[in-house]
């Protein structure tokens, strides 16, 4: 394992020798988090932009770490190296290195062996979409006997098997090791979600992807960038410029139209939207004659290599644009038009967003993650494109969390659906009559409002009470399976809870 790889060679490459052979053993991994240390391991303390890593070594030498790996302040430092002897009297070198936080990719890449030249690495910027694009490519190269695994907000892994990680975008040491741990197990694809903000600290690169996605750009993390230019530019570090790396970008954008009037010859482009406006760049995935059912999308997929139907299983308009960007990455590797409109066929809504169950007597009930004004009306508006008949919400607002969204919420419900029901979200430590009073505020006619508290009986009464042709949208829970009351999280899967009504025949 890494004995056949010493760290000595990764050393070097700082121009750093050390005289003694440095042993570690077949697990040890490099890690920054002095939390997450084991022992053998070794404990990388960089200097960042809060935390000062240095001030971890005791707990690391506590852990019996085989190594450290010092942030230096001053290029004088740089390859300074001194020995600290342990309480069990093991002696332990300190390695001092300049510019640690900014190297730490290139150490954890030599210290595993590259990982990503084994890998095609997809990386995917953009306000909104990051999440489902990155899942929907993952599920379509694995149906198409590619395996692909993601990085981002929902964690690291095969779609189906997902750990949770701390950050969107991980930090340098937890991406190799990711990276690595893939590699071993025979996957040959990564879909990653890249924040503005790992992008803006150079957490990765765009030199990373083989093939770099843009969604589209909203106000978002202005808080961070600034204006809407800096977050721009910051977006745009994604793209190398160069002929090794395919942009795909989203034609119907007016950022993406900026940067692609002007795009660079060197590096390959497939451009995707509905705009006809698309169809003049020399590689481009364009939707056209699109209908909505119950039982999903269809559209008329144009493109550079001919045209063909895709049948969507997927509810919601903005999916067809997160569709579209990943068909754009099965392009990108050569898939055939007709092996993508059979993989598409295939794909499930991913757990917790925009989810469907039917029933041919019964209404159709979707269950999202929807927890925002923004998020519940562009469920709301997805929903309303599938509806023949009534269109109910059922959603509540977390407690302890932020106030001023619970009106804003009953604002959105009572413009967009036709029958709302009030239940509880997360009350937490608040009164749940009082979360309620606080969303009514927002609604100006509240005498058609059910309120039902307990969440499991008001979606049971709701799916009962609507018809055939009726959508019920449960907003809130998604893909959680507790629901937090006091300061305890109950159990409740409102997933299952779903299926199971679907199954018995009650509701028939």
């Amino acid at each position: 394992m890494h004995n056949s790889h010493p760290i000595n060679n990764a050393l070097t490459h700082f121009a750093i020798t050390v005289a003694e052979t440095i042993v570690l053993n077949a697990t040890s991994k490099l890690v920054n988090d002095s939390r997450q240390l084991v022992m053998g391991d070794v404990f990388c303390a960089v200097i960042g932009s809060q935390i000062n890593g240095r001030k971890f070594i005791p707990q690391a030498l506590a852990q019996n770490v085989a190594l450290i790996i010092a942030e230096c302040e001053s290029e004088q430092g740089h390859g300074e190296i001194e020995t600290v002897t342990t309480a069990n009297g093991s002696s332990i070198l300190i390695i001092n290195i300049f510019q640690l936080n900014q190297h730490l990719f290139d150490l954890a890449s030599q210290f595993y062996n590259y990982p990503q030249r084994k890998l095609q690495l997809i990386g995917i910027t953009g306000t909104n979409g990051k999440t489902s694009i990155s899942q929907l490519t993952a599920k379509l190269l694995s149906t198409l006997n590619k395996p692909c695994a993601v990085i981002g907000t929902n964690g690291a892994g095969l779609v189906d098997a997902l750990t949770e990680i701390e950050n969107t975008t991980p930090g340098s040491t937890e991406l190799v090791t990711w990276l690595k741990s893939f590699e071993q197990e025979k996957i040959t694809h990564v879909a990653m979600e890249v924040s503005s903000h790992a992008l803006a600290q150079k957490r990765v690169s765009g030199e990373l992807f083989d093939i770099a996605v843009f969604s589209n750009l909203s106000r978002d993390h202005l808080d961070y960038h600034g204006t809407m230019e800096s977050y721009a530019e910051t977006k745009y570090q994604i793209f190398t410029q160069q002929a090794d790396q395919i942009a795909i970008i989203n034609g119907d954008d007016n950022q993406a139209s900026k940067w692609l009037s002007n795009w660079p010859a060197s590096q390959p482009v497939i451009v995707y939207g509905r705009s006809d406006l698309i169809t003049q760049y020399v590689a481009y995935a364009k939707a056209s004659d699109i209908s909505h059912s119950q039982k999903g999308a269809c559209f008329t997929l144009s493109t550079h290599l001919g045209e063909i139907e895709i049948q969507s299983p997927l509810l919601g308009d903005f999916n067809i644009d997160n569709l579209l960007a990943a068909i754009a990455v099965l392009m990108a590797n050569n898939v055939r038009l007709t092996e993508v409109a059979s993989a598409v066929s295939l794909l499930t809504p991913i757990t917790g967003r925009m989810e469907a169950y039917f029933n041919k007597n019964a209404p159709t009930t979707v269950v999202d993650y929807a927890h925002t004004p923004d998020g519940l009306k562009n469920a709301l508006q997805a929903c309303r494109q599938h509806c023949k008949g009534q269109l109910w919400v059922v959603f509540g607002c977390g407690g302890d969390r932020d106030k001023g969204k619970r009106p804003l919420m009953g604002q959105v419900a009572q413009q967009m659906a036709d029958k709302i029901v009030l239940t509880n979200d997360n009350p937490r430590t608040e009164q749940p009559q009082n979360i309620i009073n606080d969303i009514l505020a927002g609604c100006k006619n509240t005498a058609e409002i059910t309120i039902e508290l307990n969440r499991q009986l008001a979606v049971e009464q709701t799916i009962k009470s609507a018809k055939a042709g009726d959508v019920v949208l449960l907003a809130g829970k998604g893909h959680e399976n507790y629901v937090v009351i006091g300061t305890e999280k109950v159990p409740y899967d409102e997933r299952a809870l779903v299926k199971q009504l679907y199954l018995s025949e009650t509701l028939i």
